[in-house]
């Protein structure tokens, strides 16, 4: 039997050889497409639109309370992992040496559920006591999955551009961070990160984020997931075996991406790619990107319930096992 599923990725080289067809899920004729995240995620939260989908991991966590308006359920496949130090800035003049003297000061963030944003306002607060309750948030986009955040939060929305007397779209935050609107403002997609590294009007929150990130590593050996893979629940009932060969397939594509990356001649526009890979696999070890409900995934896993619920993102802590589906709780690869 061979079943046909829409699979909606980003464009990682951890799955480019599902992208490109090289690795194909048994049992399974996937059309697979690539689509920059917030469209991804915004067309399957809202829409069902794939019956394989990349969803960010705060949305889902968001959506586990309704699953008769989110039917679908993820399997332990992560493969967006990242630090996110290196993309929290400050305006220059914010007289902010460190993540607490942001308290009573204004924040700017995409959405409250973003992903890297629940793991920055976690880690500044447990690791570099910052009170999330006496800072201004100001959001830019409402969450792709509706909640009601608590009111203890100062959440508001970040105010509209001006032309004449019309207020148009949102402010950016890179206008509103490099005129020292916002002290500070993070940044999920790194999409301010060279105009910070390069400008005199904002810097990193971090003096040194790659140093913070390794020594936050180094504390508490959690390599922060962002995604996870969900597949509808339509599916998993009709054909429960299709989680077990999803799950297969990202482990495939994975390895092969792998084993190129660790070539030395392999083609990459970083000189010292090889070298900086090195470095990486002494650091986290070989398991950086290993799947399933591991030892070093459930922690990552069951911190990232943790500041969730703490930001008002889920009305319990969940446990870990109950978010992904039950053939695929002891598969690991």
């Amino acid at each position: 039997m061979t079943v046909e599923l829409s699979v909606a990725l980003g464009d990682r080289d951890i799955y480019k050889p599902l992208l490109t067809g090289d690795v194909e899920p048994e049992g399974i004729d996937a059309t697979v497409l690539s689509e920059y995240p917030p469209k991804r995620h915004r067309r399957m939260f809202e829409q069902l639109a794939f019956d394989v989908c990349e969803v960010s991991l705060a949305s889902y966590l968001s959506s586990r309370e309704h699953r008769d308006e989110y039917p679908f359920t993820a399997i332990p496949v992560f493969p967006n992992k990242r630090f996110r130090h290196s993309f929290f800035y400050k305006h220059a003049d914010a007289d902010v040496d460190e993540p607490a003297d942001l308290e009573g000061k204004k924040v700017g963030v995409q959405s409250w559920q973003t992903t890297a944003n629940v793991w920055v306002r976690g880690i500044a607060a447990e690791h570099h006591r910052l009170d999330l309750e006496r800072v201004r948030w100001y959001r830019r986009r409402e969450d792709d999955v509706p909640v009601d955040l608590p009111a203890r939060f100062d959440i508001r929305p970040v105010p509209g551009a001006q032309d004449g007397d019309a207020v148009e779209q949102p402010k950016d935050l890179r206008e509103m961070l490099f005129e020292g609107d916002l002290a500070a403002a993070m940044d999920p997609a790194g999409s301010l990160f060279w105009d910070v590294a390069e400008s005199e009007r904002a810097e990193f929150v971090f003096d040194d984020p790659l140093a913070a990130e390794r020594e936050y590593f180094e504390a508490t050996g959690i390599h922060p997931p962002m995604h996870a893979i969900a597949i509808r629940d339509e599916i998993l009932d009709e054909h429960p075996w299709v989680a077990a060969n999803v799950f297969d397939a990202f482990c495939e594509a994975r390895d092969r991406c792998l084993e190129r990356n660790t070539s030395p001649s392999a083609k990459a526009s970083l000189t010292w790619a090889h070298l900086h890979l090195l470095e990486q696999r002494r650091i986290l070890g070989d398991d950086a990107w290993e799947y399933g409900l591991t030892d070093r995934n459930r922690r990552g896993l069951a911190t990232f319930v943790e500041y969730a619920h703490d930001q008002g993102l889920i009305p319990r802590a969940y446990d870990v096992d109950e978010l992904f589906t039950a053939s695929t709780a002891q598969l690991t690869g």
